[in-house]
């Protein structure tokens, strides 16, 4: 979380609309009129982005990497069968992967991987809540290689340090990945990693491999490191979009 993110938690929420208005009138020139009906405003995601490729592209491959139970909170999920998506799903939690392939089992032309995308193929740990810990919806999705990822939700969750665990889990490169998977192009990449989001960009190489789509979450990554991957992005022809939590790129005319 960022300086001024942490500040704007801070103030009430009367003030942070008052801010956030100011802020898009007077830095992004957003008029009056529209910033009173927000409801109403056009916002670009992932469902819009598809539809458009796919005036071109019928025929979607997707790699998602932290994929978990491939439903709960999944942004790719309820899009599948609307544009007919096929993909390779990576998760590396042995659970969470059983019931990915479980909830996958009546769809077509997917293939699952139960390992953690690294640098280098061999096993690192990964830090997890317990299976039987309680908590907020999202708990058991916030597994991360870095344990200090999840300490920083310990505001939200009482005592969660006691819920974490370590696992260790296969690591796979993403060259491994795609040559053991029989895949040569990949039209959307999706990452949730927990704060591993802006080292997996890199790993995957944008330059060379072009996913026309990417998609990944910001939410955990330091200003910096978000500005670099947009600026890597950027500088390979990508026109960005932030969704929420996440960045949305996209290569228009690929």
């Amino acid at each position: 979380m960022s300086i001024a993110q942490a500040v704007a938690r801070l103030l009430p929420a009367r003030l942070r609309g008052y801010g956030r208005d100011w802020f898009e009138t007077h830095f992004r020139g957003v008029p009056r009129g529209v910033l009173a009906h927000r409801e109403a405003e056009l916002k670009l995601d992932l469902d819009m982005v598809l539809s458009h490729y796919r005036l071109r592209h019928h025929d979607v491959r997707y790699l998602q990497v932290g994929a978990f139970d491939g439903v709960s909170g999944d942004p790719v999920y309820p899009l599948i069968e609307r544009h007919g998506l096929k993909g390779v799903l990576v998760e590396p939690q042995r659970d969470a992967f059983a019931r990915l392939q479980s909830n996958y089992a009546r769809f077509d032309g997917f293939t699952f991987v139960n390992a953690a995308i690294s640098d280098q193929d061999g096993s690192l740990t990964l830090y997890r809540i317990k299976p039987e810990a309680q908590g907020p919806y999202w708990l058991h999705q916030i597994a991360s290689l870095d344990r200090n990822v999840l300490m920083q939700h310990a505001d939200r969750v009482p005592n969660l340090e006691s819920l974490i665990e370590a696992e260790r889990v296969r690591t796979i490169t993403f060259a491994t990945l795609l040559k053991e998977t029989g895949v040569e192009r990949i039209d959307l990449l999706q990452i949730d990693a927990e704060g591993y989001d802006a080292e997996l960009l890199r790993l995957f190489d944008i330059p060379a491999r072009r996913p026309a789509i990417v998609r990944f979450e910001h939410t955990h990554l330091s200003v910096a490191d978000h500005a670099r991957s947009v600026a890597l992005l950027v500088s390979q022809g990508y026109k960005i979009a932030v969704c929420g939590g996440d960045t949305l790129a996209y290569l228009a005319g690929g």
